[in-house]
């Protein structure tokens, strides 16, 4: 064999097995090709299967989902329905409160004038309740004042009707002395007979300048003074009446007229008025003495009638 031909030989020999390759190649690819076309199909079928079912998923997630939303539109309608209304009721609540705080502020202030006020009353009433405890103490004491009054009253009357029976028997005496000394003076007045007429004639003895009595009782002519015995009063003792009310006024004279009626502490006195024009019954009532008047010496007046 020539070189051509054993080079034409391994030629073809090489082409064979590059044929042989090829074909191999070509088997196996075939076959790869078909086995992933198988494995592509199985998982393209597994993949719309699945696709599928999530689809049906996805479907009823939406439907639900959808039902979902409309739930909660709906519950949205109405929560913005009970927004407005809420919105509604905030408002006239704010207007309440606001009308409740001006009523409270002008309910404060009422009630600040109604304290003040209670106040006032509370001191007026407590003013009124001290003022009533005074006037009852007061009333208490004026009970008191008017029991003793009555029995200063009943103790004055018993002392004017003793003091007129007195006057009265004095008088007596006075008019049958009066009528012995008048005997005496038309019998002449001689010896003894003389010597009776100057003891009784006898002018009181003085009492000192600086005596100051005052009247405690006052039955007509008759007058109860605070100065008696002690005081050196006697039969015939003249003390003038000033009532020191007024600026001074003299009213008269009073005279012890009996012995009977000289006490330590008190006398009896007859009353004989500065006008002695008019009768005792018709003197004005400033004219008259009263209890408090002053009894006092005449020589202690000098000057001031």
């Amino acid at each position: 064999m020539s070189w051509f031909g054993k080079i034409l030989t391994f030629v073809v020999l090489i082409g064979s097995v590059v044929w042989m390759y090829f074909t191999v190649q070509a088997f196996v690819a075939r076959t790869n090709w078909k086995k992933r076309a198988d494995d592509y199909e199985v998982a393209y079928k597994a993949i719309v299967a699945a696709r599928d079912s999530e689809y049906r998923r996805n479907q009823a997630s939406e439907d639900a989902l959808k039902r979902l939303l409309l739930t909660e539109q709906t519950k949205s309608a109405d929560a913005l329905k009970e927004v407005e209304s809420l919105k509604t009721a905030t408002a006239k609540v704010t207007a309440d409160f606001m009308k409740l705080q001006e009523d409270y502020n002008k309910a404060d202030v009422t009630a600040t004038k109604l304290q003040a006020n209670v106040d006032s009353s509370l001191k007026e009433l407590d003013t009124v309740r001290k003022r009533t405890n005074e006037l009852e103490n007061e009333a208490v004491a004026l009970v008191l004042a008017t029991e003793a009054a009555r029995k200063e009253e009943v103790k004055a009357k018993n002392q004017a009707r003793l003091a007129q029976a007195i006057a009265e028997d004095n008088a007596k005496k006075v008019e049958e002395l009066a009528l012995k000394v008048n005997e005496l003076r038309a019998t002449g007045g001689g010896g003894a007979q003389a010597t009776v007429l100057r003891a009784i004639e006898k002018p009181a003895p003085p009492v000192l300048s600086n005596l100051r009595g005052r009247v405690e009782n006052v039955a007509g002519e008759l007058l109860t003074i605070s100065v008696g015995i002690d005081s050196g009063m006697a039969v015939g003792t003249v003390l003038d009446v000033i009532r020191l009310e007024g600026g001074g006024k003299y009213i008269g004279t009073v005279k012890v007229t009996s012995a009977l009626n000289l006490f330590p502490k008190q006398a009896i006195v007859s009353f004989t008025p500065a006008r002695r024009d008019i009768p005792l019954d018709r003197l004005p009532i400033g004219d008259l003495p009263k209890p408090g008047d002053q009894v006092r010496p005449p020589e202690a007046l000098t000057g001031s009638r």
